[in-house]
């Protein structure tokens, strides 16, 4: 079989196609005849030397989708996506390979009539959303959350999964051309911040009162603005820092309106933590909520053009690797 595997980290990592033996089944795992991997953030940041506890050799990609080959639990056949966690990509070799052997309960059943290609893009967008809107936001239906980064994956997932949790989504672009797509996503009310103030105009759709909370893929310097945006006793969740690793807020406004910043990381999960996001997320595809975002495909071979495209911001929504 080929798999990508990364030789060298770094700002030019070392990225070749290799030929490996396809793995041999045992208890509590399942062979998995990948379809597409994805070509996200933390991948680009592994290769890059960013995150230690990553070392090379390594195969990258912590979700994708497939279907079952052998298993003891699965039938034979069964469409599944698979959650990495935090472990594949990561501490051990990932999805960017043609067969991959995956414990059990990080696969995903799908619907028969499901798409590969969304279900690929499923499993650490959606598992981030729900968890970060639940666990760490305890969100309640009819609060008004904001959600930067709005047209990327995980500005898509969270748009779709405060939705099906009642909540009010407020979405938050950078350009003029990421209204739509926000729109798409099921946002009715859409931020621009390149022809609109932040503050003022959650301001104006909150009648004063200000989001109840906000949730952060991008960090940077807006992390700063968001928490201002927020009601007393407002809580801002932090899920990644694609625009800055540092950030900076007014201190007085966090201490006398008893505001809260907290961050999320999927590699917290617990299995049970999981579990309970897997039972969440099957539901909410059966009743139609959620449609995962992919902004393009490419061929293994063409792997270097995948984190290109990731590279230059523009992607509006998962990129993809077929297998």
């Amino acid at each position: 079989m080929k798999a990508l595997v990364v030789h060298q980290f770094g700002d030019t990592p070392n990225m070749q196609i290799e030929t490996r033996h396809i793995p041999e089944i045992k208890p509590g795992y399942s062979l998995v005849k990948m379809h597409a991997a994805t070509v996200n953030p933390l991948s680009h940041l592994i290769r890059s030397g960013v995150i230690p506890q990553a070392q090379p050799p390594l195969v990258l990609s912590n979700d994708g989708s497939g279907i079952v080959e052998k298993s003891q639990r699965f039938a034979e056949g069964t469409r599944v996506a698979i959650y990495g966690g935090g472990q594949l990509g990561i501490t051990e070799d990932g999805l960017q390979q043609q067969w991959v052997l995956v414990e059990d309960k990080r696969l995903i059943e799908l619907p028969t009539d499901f798409d590969l290609d969304e279900g690929a893009a499923l499993p650490i967008n959606y598992v981030t959303a729900y968890q970060a809107l639940t666990r760490i936001g305890q969100v309640k239906v009819g609060q008004k959350v904001l959600i930067s980064g709005a047209s990327g994956s995980v500005g898509h997932a969270l748009i779709q999964t405060a939705i099906a949790l009642g909540a009010i989504p407020i979405a938050i672009v950078s350009t003029p051309e990421k209204v739509d797509r926000a729109q798409r996503s099921g946002a009715q009310i859409v931020i621009d911040l390149s022809t609109q103030d932040l503050l003022q105009t959650v301001l104006d759709v909150t009648q004063g009162q200000g989001a109840d909370l906000a949730f952060d893929p991008v960090g940077g310097a807006l992390l700063g603005q968001l928490l201002k945006a927020l009601r007393p006793r407002g809580a801002l969740v932090s899920i990644g820092f694609l625009g800055g690793i540092t950030g900076s807020f007014d201190l007085p406004d966090l201490v006398i309106h008893e505001k809260q910043v907290l961050g999320y990381d999927a590699w917290m999960e617990t299995d049970a933590d999981v579990e309970h996001a897997f039972t969440a997320l099957t539901q909410f595809i059966a009743e139609g909520h959620l449609k995962p975002s992919i902004d393009s495909c490419f061929p293994l071979e063409q792997y270097d053009a995948a984190y290109k495209r990731l590279a230059s911001r523009e992607a509006t929504g998962t990129i993809l690797l077929h297998l």
